[in-house]
């Protein structure tokens, strides 16, 4: 068996054994309209009422390696790398924080508790949107 089939079938077995250990009440959400509904609710009030897809990309170790840890995983479960990722799709960024910036305000967060965060990205070298998704959101998923 060569190297990409092994890996191909360890990546079948461990999904299988996700779906296996999936219960109605931590079954992951499939319809759009549905994710939509909970990415705003987590979004907006932090409360997460379903599993996602995206839930399970979060690395909690290796989160835990940046001394912002808890602020980025906090932003992680509300949904913002998520929204931000979204909102960038398809545009070109303009190096500044102004989708950030948006959706920081759409959590209904403070202009300081905004401007906190956006020296947090700037210490993890999110310089802008776009630097956010690659370098900040990247300590906080994968393996």
């Amino acid at each position: 068996m060569s190297l990409g089939n092994a890996k191909r079938t360890a990546n079948k077995e461990k999904r299988r054994d996700l779906r296996e250990q999936l219960t109605p009440e931590n079954e992951v959400l499939k319809d759009r309209k549905l994710i939509r509904k909970e990415v705003n609710s987590r979004l907006v009030s932090g409360t997460q009422t379903m599993t996602l897809e995206y839930d399970a990309i979060f690395n909690s170790e290796k989160a835990s390696l940046n001394k912002d840890s808890e602020v980025l995983s906090l932003l992680f479960h509300r949904m913002f790398f998520y929204r931000l990722n979204e909102k960038l799709s398809g545009l070109t960024c303009d190096h500044t924080f102004r989708l950030s910036n948006q959706i920081l305000t759409q959590m209904q967060l403070s202009r300081g508790k905004i401007n906190e965060i956006v020296e947090i990205f700037k210490k993890n070298d999110g310089n802008c949107d776009c630097e956010i998704i690659f370098n900040v959101e990247s300590q906080l998923i994968g393996h």
